[in-house]
């Protein structure tokens, strides 16, 4: 039986190869960390500064203006 490498994880975003040293795994799924970004503005995202919707990555302003203030319904 010929020597196989093991399988690598593939980011979410660009399905290339993750290895250990540029893994990020948010919402059970697994990025590179240059491409864990808002889907709006681009900006760089981290585990501690990122929104998600619908497997979506937002900064916290594109979050609230996408996500939050849409879905918002207001009562008259």
């Amino acid at each position: 039986m010929p020597w196989q490498p093991p399988p690598t994880e593939k980011c979410t975003v660009c399905a290339k190869s993750v290895y250990a040293a540029e893994r990020l795994e948010a919402g059970k799924k697994i990025f590179h960390k240059l491409c864990f970004k808002c889907a709006v503005c681009r900006m760089t995202l981290t585990v501690q500064n990122y929104h998600q919707s619908d497997g979506v990555l937002f900064c916290k302003k594109h979050f609230q203006e996408n996500v939050v203030h849409p879905n918002t319904q207001v009562v008259s």
